[in-house]
Protein backbone atom coordinates (compact mmCIF):
# COMPACT_ATOMS: atom_id res chain seq x y z
CA UNK A 1 0.00 0.00 0.00
CA UNK A 2 1.29 3.06 -1.32
CA UNK A 3 2.06 5.98 2.04
CA UNK A 4 0.06 9.08 1.90
CA UNK A 5 1.90 12.18 2.67
CA UNK A 6 0.08 13.89 5.40
CA UNK A 7 0.46 17.81 5.77
CA UNK A 8 2.78 16.93 9.36
CA UNK A 9 5.11 14.44 7.19
CA UNK A 10 5.48 17.12 4.41
CA UNK A 11 6.16 20.20 7.20
CA UNK A 12 8.89 17.65 8.93
CA UNK A 13 10.33 17.00 5.08
CA UNK A 14 10.33 20.88 4.30
CA UNK A 15 11.95 21.84 7.36
CA UNK A 16 14.65 18.74 7.60
CA UNK A 17 15.40 20.18 4.23
CA UNK A 18 15.74 23.50 5.47
CA UNK A 19 18.17 22.52 8.31
CA UNK A 20 20.43 20.45 5.68
CA UNK A 21 20.58 24.10 3.71
CA UNK A 22 21.23 25.84 6.68
CA UNK A 23 24.44 23.77 7.29
CA UNK A 24 25.78 24.47 3.75
CA UNK A 25 25.36 28.01 4.49
CA UNK A 26 26.98 28.02 7.96
CA UNK A 27 30.46 26.82 6.02
CA UNK A 28 30.21 29.91 4.20
CA UNK A 29 29.86 31.61 7.07
CA UNK A 30 26.49 32.58 6.22
CA UNK A 31 23.40 32.10 8.85
CA UNK A 32 19.96 30.82 7.54
CA UNK A 33 16.79 30.36 9.52
CA UNK A 34 13.14 30.70 7.81
CA UNK A 35 10.22 30.85 9.86
CA UNK A 36 6.95 31.12 7.59
CA UNK A 37 4.30 33.77 8.72
CA UNK A 38 0.88 33.71 7.94
CA UNK A 39 -2.74 34.91 8.65
CA UNK A 40 -3.66 38.02 9.69
CA UNK A 41 -1.00 40.30 8.82
CA UNK A 42 0.13 42.38 5.86
CA UNK A 43 3.04 41.04 4.15
CA UNK A 44 2.33 37.20 4.57
CA UNK A 45 5.10 35.16 3.80
CA UNK A 46 8.86 33.38 4.88
CA UNK A 47 11.40 35.20 6.17
CA UNK A 48 14.60 34.73 7.02
CA UNK A 49 15.24 35.91 10.69
CA UNK A 50 19.08 37.01 10.92
CA UNK A 51 18.27 39.37 7.41
CA UNK A 52 15.77 41.60 10.34
CA UNK A 53 15.91 44.21 11.93
CA UNK A 54 16.12 45.70 15.23
CA UNK A 55 18.13 42.61 16.78
CA UNK A 56 17.15 41.69 19.82
CA UNK A 57 19.76 40.18 22.74
CA UNK A 58 18.49 38.79 25.48
CA UNK A 59 19.53 36.37 28.57
CA UNK A 60 16.75 34.42 29.76
CA UNK A 61 16.26 31.48 32.66
CA UNK A 62 13.81 28.96 32.88
CA UNK A 63 13.08 25.32 33.53
CA UNK A 64 13.21 22.19 31.37
CA UNK A 65 12.60 18.94 33.03
CA UNK A 66 12.98 20.42 36.27
CA UNK A 67 16.65 21.74 35.66
CA UNK A 68 17.54 24.88 35.31
CA UNK A 69 18.60 26.34 32.13
CA UNK A 70 19.84 30.17 31.53
CA UNK A 71 20.83 31.03 27.81
CA UNK A 72 21.74 34.04 25.82
CA UNK A 73 20.12 34.66 23.08
CA UNK A 74 19.90 36.61 19.75
CA UNK A 75 16.26 36.99 17.58
CA UNK A 76 13.92 39.60 16.65
CA UNK A 77 11.15 40.27 19.31
CA UNK A 78 7.84 38.67 17.86
CA UNK A 79 5.81 42.10 17.89
CA UNK A 80 8.88 43.52 15.54
CA UNK A 81 8.64 40.49 13.39
CA UNK A 82 4.98 41.48 12.87
CA UNK A 83 6.02 44.58 12.04
CA UNK A 84 8.64 43.77 9.37
CA UNK A 85 5.43 41.94 7.99
CA UNK A 86 3.24 45.40 7.69
CA UNK A 87 1.79 44.66 10.54
CA UNK A 88 -1.18 43.00 12.34
CA UNK A 89 -4.43 43.67 10.28
CA UNK A 90 -7.16 44.90 12.62
CA UNK A 91 -10.28 46.73 11.91
CA UNK A 92 -11.59 49.54 13.43
CA UNK A 93 -12.89 47.99 16.39
CA UNK A 94 -11.74 49.66 19.67
CA UNK A 95 -8.38 47.95 20.17
CA UNK A 96 -9.08 45.35 18.03
CA UNK A 97 -5.51 44.23 18.37
CA UNK A 98 -6.50 42.47 21.79
CA UNK A 99 -8.41 40.51 19.78
CA UNK A 100 -5.73 38.74 17.90
CA UNK A 101 -2.91 35.79 18.54
CA UNK A 102 -0.12 34.15 17.33
CA UNK A 103 -0.03 30.12 17.58
CA UNK A 104 3.66 29.20 16.93
CA UNK A 105 4.67 25.69 15.43
CA UNK A 106 7.09 23.22 16.00
CA UNK A 107 8.33 20.72 13.10
CA UNK A 108 6.53 18.36 15.14
CA UNK A 109 3.47 19.70 15.41
CA UNK A 110 4.16 21.16 18.82
CA UNK A 111 2.14 24.63 19.54
CA UNK A 112 1.78 27.59 21.97
CA UNK A 113 -0.37 30.56 21.74
CA UNK A 114 0.12 33.93 22.47
CA UNK A 115 -2.18 36.45 22.55
CA UNK A 116 -0.91 39.88 21.46
CA UNK A 117 -2.15 41.58 24.08
CA UNK A 118 0.78 40.00 25.90
CA UNK A 119 3.39 41.73 23.30
CA UNK A 120 1.61 45.22 22.47
CA UNK A 121 3.99 47.46 24.02
CA UNK A 122 0.84 49.69 24.58
CA UNK A 123 -0.38 47.00 26.85
CA UNK A 124 1.61 43.89 28.14
CA UNK A 125 5.24 44.54 26.57
CA UNK A 126 6.49 41.47 27.03
CA UNK A 127 9.58 41.17 25.13
CA UNK A 128 8.56 37.60 23.64
CA UNK A 129 11.31 36.53 20.78
CA UNK A 130 11.82 34.91 18.02
CA UNK A 131 15.69 33.35 18.62
CA UNK A 132 17.71 32.43 15.96
CA UNK A 133 21.06 32.13 17.92
CA UNK A 134 22.37 31.31 21.34
CA UNK A 135 25.77 30.85 23.32
CA UNK A 136 24.93 27.80 24.70
CA UNK A 137 24.61 26.28 21.06
CA UNK A 138 20.81 25.21 21.75
CA UNK A 139 20.64 26.68 18.05
CA UNK A 140 21.62 26.29 14.39
CA UNK A 141 22.12 23.79 11.80
CA UNK A 142 23.67 21.13 14.25
CA UNK A 143 22.31 22.50 17.57
CA UNK A 144 19.31 20.37 19.59
CA UNK A 145 16.39 23.36 19.19
CA UNK A 146 16.55 23.82 15.03
CA UNK A 147 17.01 26.95 13.42
CA UNK A 148 14.55 29.25 15.41
CA UNK A 149 12.47 28.98 18.59
CA UNK A 150 10.18 30.99 20.76
CA UNK A 151 12.10 32.86 23.82
CA UNK A 152 9.55 33.74 26.28
CA UNK A 153 11.72 35.74 29.10
CA UNK A 154 10.02 35.33 32.68
CA UNK A 155 8.14 32.51 32.06
CA UNK A 156 8.99 29.70 34.94
CA UNK A 157 9.27 26.40 33.04
CA UNK A 158 10.06 26.54 29.15
CA UNK A 159 6.84 25.41 27.56
CA UNK A 160 6.29 28.41 25.56
CA UNK A 161 10.20 28.21 24.23
CA UNK A 162 8.82 26.43 21.07
CA UNK A 163 11.90 24.63 19.22
CA UNK A 164 12.55 23.98 15.82
CA UNK A 165 10.10 26.58 15.11
CA UNK A 166 8.60 26.40 11.57
CA UNK A 167 5.43 28.92 11.86
CA UNK A 168 3.78 31.90 12.98
CA UNK A 169 0.40 32.44 12.70
CA UNK A 170 -1.63 35.16 13.26
CA UNK A 171 -5.64 34.50 14.25
CA UNK A 172 -8.48 36.35 15.24
CA UNK A 173 -11.29 36.16 17.10
CA UNK A 174 -14.77 35.51 14.72
CA UNK A 175 -15.64 39.13 13.84
CA UNK A 176 -18.09 41.06 14.55
CA UNK A 177 -17.91 40.13 18.09
CA UNK A 178 -21.01 39.66 20.13
CA UNK A 179 -23.05 43.18 20.97
CA UNK A 180 -23.95 44.55 23.58
CA UNK A 181 -26.25 47.07 24.67
CA UNK A 182 -23.96 48.31 27.91
CA UNK A 183 -24.38 49.06 31.09
CA UNK A 184 -23.68 48.29 34.37
CA UNK A 185 -23.31 44.11 34.71
CA UNK A 186 -24.25 42.08 38.01
CA UNK A 187 -22.79 38.89 36.78
CA UNK A 188 -20.61 36.81 34.10
CA UNK A 189 -21.45 33.83 32.43
CA UNK A 190 -18.55 30.99 32.14
CA UNK A 191 -18.52 28.77 29.36
CA UNK A 192 -16.71 27.28 26.85
CA UNK A 193 -13.93 24.33 27.18
CA UNK A 194 -14.42 23.87 30.96
CA UNK A 195 -16.50 20.78 32.75
CA UNK A 196 -18.66 23.21 34.87
CA UNK A 197 -19.96 26.22 33.00
CA UNK A 198 -21.39 28.89 35.64
CA UNK A 199 -22.98 32.05 36.31
CA UNK A 200 -20.46 33.85 38.32
CA UNK A 201 -21.34 36.98 40.86
CA UNK A 202 -19.51 39.10 43.54
CA UNK A 203 -21.37 36.81 46.65
CA UNK A 204 -19.81 33.44 44.68
CA UNK A 205 -16.27 34.81 44.09
CA UNK A 206 -16.24 36.02 47.60
CA UNK A 207 -17.58 32.26 48.57
CA UNK A 208 -14.87 30.80 47.09
CA UNK A 209 -12.37 31.88 49.92
CA UNK A 210 -9.85 32.20 47.33
CA UNK A 211 -9.45 35.59 47.00
CA UNK A 212 -6.51 37.46 47.08
CA UNK A 213 -5.44 41.71 46.50
CA UNK A 214 -3.69 43.42 43.80
CA UNK A 215 -2.78 47.03 43.29
CA UNK A 216 -2.64 47.79 39.94
CA UNK A 217 -1.72 51.30 38.17
CA UNK A 218 -2.30 51.65 34.24
CA UNK A 219 -3.42 54.11 31.65
CA UNK A 220 -6.92 55.26 31.16
CA UNK A 221 -8.63 58.19 28.69
CA UNK A 222 -8.53 59.86 32.19
CA UNK A 223 -5.09 59.23 32.70
CA UNK A 224 -2.97 57.65 34.76
CA UNK A 225 -4.93 55.04 37.22
CA UNK A 226 -3.83 53.69 40.60
CA UNK A 227 -6.23 51.04 42.66
CA UNK A 228 -6.23 47.91 44.88
CA UNK A 229 -8.61 45.35 43.54
CA UNK A 230 -10.12 42.32 45.40
CA UNK A 231 -11.20 39.25 43.04
CA UNK A 232 -10.06 35.78 42.10
CA UNK A 233 -7.10 34.47 39.96
CA UNK A 234 -8.84 34.08 36.61
CA UNK A 235 -6.19 30.99 37.00
CA UNK A 236 -8.17 29.77 39.79
CA UNK A 237 -11.09 30.44 38.38
CA UNK A 238 -11.06 28.11 35.23
CA UNK A 239 -9.16 25.40 37.18
CA UNK A 240 -12.09 25.29 39.24
CA UNK A 241 -14.31 25.10 36.29
CA UNK A 242 -12.59 21.95 35.73
CA UNK A 243 -10.83 22.64 32.18
CA UNK A 244 -11.14 20.12 29.48
CA UNK A 245 -7.60 19.66 27.92
CA UNK A 246 -6.18 16.70 26.39
CA UNK A 247 -3.72 14.74 28.44
CA UNK A 248 -2.15 13.37 25.36
CA UNK A 249 -0.94 16.39 23.77
CA UNK A 250 2.15 17.59 26.11
CA UNK A 251 1.48 20.91 27.47
CA UNK A 252 -2.29 21.07 25.86
CA UNK A 253 -2.95 23.98 28.11
CA UNK A 254 -0.42 26.24 26.19
CA UNK A 255 -3.07 25.82 23.18
CA UNK A 256 -5.78 27.98 25.34
CA UNK A 257 -7.24 31.37 25.81
CA UNK A 258 -10.22 33.24 26.99
CA UNK A 259 -12.25 35.32 25.86
CA UNK A 260 -13.23 38.40 28.23
CA UNK A 261 -16.32 40.40 27.02
CA UNK A 262 -18.22 43.47 28.73
CA UNK A 263 -21.93 44.37 28.61
CA UNK A 264 -21.40 46.71 25.45
CA UNK A 265 -19.32 43.59 23.51
CA UNK A 266 -15.92 44.97 24.31
CA UNK A 267 -13.45 42.40 24.48
CA UNK A 268 -10.20 40.50 24.89
CA UNK A 269 -7.97 37.68 24.72
CA UNK A 270 -5.90 36.14 27.58
CA UNK A 271 -3.77 33.18 26.70
CA UNK A 272 -3.54 30.57 29.58
CA UNK A 273 0.20 30.08 28.77
CA UNK A 274 0.23 34.17 30.44
CA UNK A 275 -1.89 33.30 33.45
CA UNK A 276 -0.80 29.58 34.32
CA UNK A 277 1.52 29.21 37.26
CA UNK A 278 3.82 27.07 35.52
CA UNK A 279 4.85 29.47 32.52
CA UNK A 280 3.71 32.96 32.95
CA UNK A 281 2.21 32.86 35.90
CA UNK A 282 0.64 36.50 35.75
CA UNK A 283 -1.56 37.16 38.25
CA UNK A 284 -4.57 37.78 36.62
CA UNK A 285 -7.73 39.02 38.44
CA UNK A 286 -11.53 38.93 38.09
CA UNK A 287 -12.07 41.87 40.42
CA UNK A 288 -15.10 42.37 42.82
CA UNK A 289 -14.15 44.77 44.82
CA UNK A 290 -11.51 48.01 45.08
CA UNK A 291 -10.63 50.71 46.90
CA UNK A 292 -11.61 53.45 44.61
CA UNK A 293 -15.24 52.89 43.67
CA UNK A 294 -14.81 51.82 40.74
CA UNK A 295 -16.26 48.60 41.37
CA UNK A 296 -19.90 47.51 42.76
CA UNK A 297 -23.13 49.13 43.17
CA UNK A 298 -22.38 52.47 42.65
CA UNK A 299 -19.06 51.89 40.30
CA UNK A 300 -19.27 52.49 36.32
CA UNK A 301 -17.07 49.63 35.63
CA UNK A 302 -19.84 46.80 37.33
CA UNK A 303 -19.80 43.87 39.46
CA UNK A 304 -17.06 42.37 38.00
CA UNK A 305 -13.83 43.06 35.87
CA UNK A 306 -11.11 41.63 34.06
CA UNK A 307 -7.55 43.21 35.86
CA UNK A 308 -4.38 42.69 34.06
CA UNK A 309 -1.61 43.82 36.83
CA UNK A 310 1.58 45.00 34.52
CA UNK A 311 0.00 46.26 31.08
CA UNK A 312 0.56 49.75 30.61
CA UNK A 313 -2.77 50.73 29.41
CA UNK A 314 -5.55 49.65 30.65
CA UNK A 315 -6.81 48.02 27.25
CA UNK A 316 -7.59 44.50 28.78
CA UNK A 317 -9.19 45.90 31.85
CA UNK A 318 -12.25 44.71 30.49
CA UNK A 319 -14.89 46.02 32.87
CA UNK A 320 -18.61 45.10 32.87
CA UNK A 321 -18.07 41.96 32.57
CA UNK A 322 -20.80 39.38 31.28
CA UNK A 323 -18.75 36.60 29.74
CA UNK A 324 -15.58 34.78 30.30
CA UNK A 325 -15.13 31.84 27.37
CA UNK A 326 -12.64 29.66 27.27
CA UNK A 327 -11.58 28.18 24.02
CA UNK A 328 -9.11 25.87 22.02
CA UNK A 329 -7.66 28.78 20.21
CA UNK A 330 -5.66 25.72 17.60
CA UNK A 331 -8.08 22.95 17.94
CA UNK A 332 -11.58 25.10 17.79
CA UNK A 333 -11.27 28.18 18.34
CA UNK A 334 -14.79 28.85 17.51
CA UNK A 335 -16.84 26.46 18.63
Amino acid sequence: MAHQTTAADFVEKLYAAEVRLAGIFDHFRYMFSPVALKGEVGDPGTYDLPSLTPVTNLTATYTAAGTPVTDSYTGIKLWDLLNEADGVTVTTAKNDILSKYVVASGSDGYKAVFSLGEIAPNFGAQPVTVAYADTGNQLGADGTDGLARMVVPGDVAGGRYVSDLVGLDVQSLPEPGTSGPGGISDSLILSGEIANPAIVTPEALATLNQSTTETATYTSGAGQVTDTYTGVSLWTLIQDAGLLTDPSVKNDLLRFGVIATGSDGYRAFISLGEIAPAFGNQPDLIAYADTGGQLGPDGQDGALRLIVPGDHAGGRYVSNLVSLQVIDAVGSPHA
